[in-house]
């Protein structure tokens, strides 16, 4: 059994030195009696926000000609993990993302990140142009593995901030954080990218940018097609081999859901959920104007409003045998 875990308290690291052991971990256990088989830190004394919660997922990986069992996670933190599942020992280790500055690399030696001092945080410092923000290259957004191509299709974010700790104390009830984040769009302006990725070589195969972040999972089909959504509301099916967009269609809503794919009385439909929130959209979905509110995502976001509307809709489309190219 795989799974993640989050970040430490507070989000000012002064006030919790050293590693932080267990948090941002990827944790591999045996189901029938909790015993830990092996355990990965990717964030060290996180000063980030960023989250090792993203989902496993379980392919087989070619390592030197050998295929091996992996397990392969795109950390908020910019860089995807391919590691055998068995062991727990690293098979790559990339940038997904080649704004990531918040590190330069992972030293060979302990396989942990190695961190640019001046993009750590700590109490009192105002710390400017992280890459990524603490929503991460990738949040909640499922990815999709796909076994013809051998490729991950992921939804992302593209995002940079200003992070600036405090010391805070502890109280029941109350949001024990500790910092001011501001987020703003990554390099290149926008917020958001859909790629074709291989995490073994670190190569993107192709990418799509998008305005705002693209918040919504993916789902790829023995067909050749790639679905996902996008803050605006658009639902896209793009060919997995070029990312050509082969159909689109806009949604009542902004999409932060998950395509799912099935048959009824032999003919093929897909699902969306169009209904933006979450973090991505918190600033519409709570009614908050203070750029600095939902720790910088309202500022981020604040002209979403613009292009969608708060919803709640579950669009079916039925696939024809061959989709149509959009204009």
């Amino acid at each position: 059994m795989y799974y993640g875990t989050g970040n430490p308290g507070t989000w000012n690291p002064s006030q919790r030195p050293g590693k932080n052991r267990w948090s941002m971990t990827i944790m591999a256990r045996n189901p029938e009696t909790g015993e830990a088989k092996w355990v990965y830190q990717m964030t060290p004394h996180d000063g980030w926000d960023y989250d090792g919660v993203n989902e496993m997922v379980l392919a087989n990986v070619d390592d030197h000609g050998k295929t091996v069992p992996a397990l392969v996670h795109f950390d908020r933190n910019g860089f995807s993990y391919v590691m055998n599942r068995e062991t727990g020992a690293p098979i790559a280790i990339h940038k997904y993302d080649p704004s990531v500055n918040w590190a330069t690399g992972i030293d060979p030696k302990t396989n942990e990140p190695i961190v640019d001092p001046a993009k750590m945080t700590s109490d009192g410092k105002d710390v400017k142009d992280i890459c990524p923000a603490s929503q991460g290259d990738k949040d909640e957004q499922p990815v999709s593995y796909d076994p013809q191509t051998k490729l991950f299709y992921a939804p992302l974010n593209h995002l940079c901030m200003s992070y600036q700790a405090f010391n805070v104390k502890y109280k029941s009830g109350f949001p024990f954080v500790g910092a001011i984040v501001n987020m703003i769009p990554g390099p290149g302006g926008y917020r958001g990218r859909f790629i074709a990725y291989n995490p073994v070589t670190g190569k993107t195969v192709w990418q799509k940018h998008d305005m705002f972040q693209d918040w919504g999972g993916a789902m790829t089909t023995g067909g050749g097609l790639a679905f996902y959504g996008t803050l605006k509301g658009m639902f896209r099916a793009v060919d997995v081999k070029t990312g050509k967009i082969l159909y689109q269609f806009k949604t009542p809503s902004g999409i932060i859901g998950n395509p799912i794919t099935y048959m009824h009385d032999g003919k093929q439909y897909v699902a969306i959920l169009s209904g933006v929130g979450g973090w991505a959209a918190i600033g519409m979905a709570d009614n908050l104007h203070k750029s600095s509110a939902g720790l910088g995502a309202v500022g981020l976001n604040a002209t979403l409003t613009d292009y969608t509307n708060l919803g709640g809709t579950l669009m079916v489309f039925a696939l024809p045998s061959k989709v149509a190219s959009a204009d």
